[in-house]
């Protein structure tokens, strides 16, 4: 068989993924002054990147006020779904102090939203980066959650049960994704 140019480069992988999202971010940028926006999202990237790093993940992306994080790459362990949700977890008490501050400094408050994901994913070495819809998956799941939740999907929920309380939701609709898909919002932990 010919190998195609990048084949050896990558491999097929079952990863963690989990994207944390600032809730309203456009609208509340229309509405505050640039400096302010900036610097009242720039403190939530920047803690939502330290939690992760604490927790053994790794950042994907930082795009706009959407965080992709994996957790399984380059090492993958037997609790990489309990790090990650326990990371979604701390970003959102995080996050509600940093709303409170602003709310004192500012006038406003502000609120994220977390998805937690496990799939298959296609890891390119070469470029340190992956493919395939479990990115999309965990962005959907997000979108799903009420602000202030981490919501898992079912394969999450399957490794973390008894960990974590689990309250089912309505199955979501999930672009590129052909049925809706079951999750479950993280409601408390059971176990430290």
């Amino acid at each position: 068989m010919t190998e195609r140019p990048g084949e050896a480069d990558g491999e097929i992988s079952q990863l963690v993924l989990f994207f944390a999202d600032l809730v309203d971010s456009t609208a509340l940028s229309a509405r505050v002054e640039p400096e302010t926006y900036r610097l009242v999202v720039g403190r939530y990237r920047e803690q939502v990147v330290s939690i992760v790093r604490a927790h053994e993940g790794q950042i994907g992306s930082t795009k706009g006020d959407g965080l992709l994080a994996v957790f399984g790459h380059p090492t993958k362990r037997d609790d990489d779904a309990h790090r990650a949700v326990q990371a979604g977890l701390e970003i959102t008490r995080v996050v509600a102090r940093i709303s409170d501050q602003a709310q004192r400094r500012f006038g406003f408050g502000v609120d994220v939203r977390v998805g937690v994901h496990r799939g298959a994913v296609y890891l390119d070495a070469a470029q340190n980066d992956f493919s395939g819809s479990v990115a999309n998956v965990a962005s959907g799941i997000s979108a799903a959650a009420r602000p202030g939740a981490v919501a898992v999907s079912e394969a999450i929920a399957e490794s973390i049960r008894s960990d974590f309380g689990l309250v089912a939701c309505a199955p979501a609709a999930v672009k590129g994704v052909d049925l809706p898909v079951v999750h479950y919002v993280v409601s408390a932990c059971t176990a430290t």
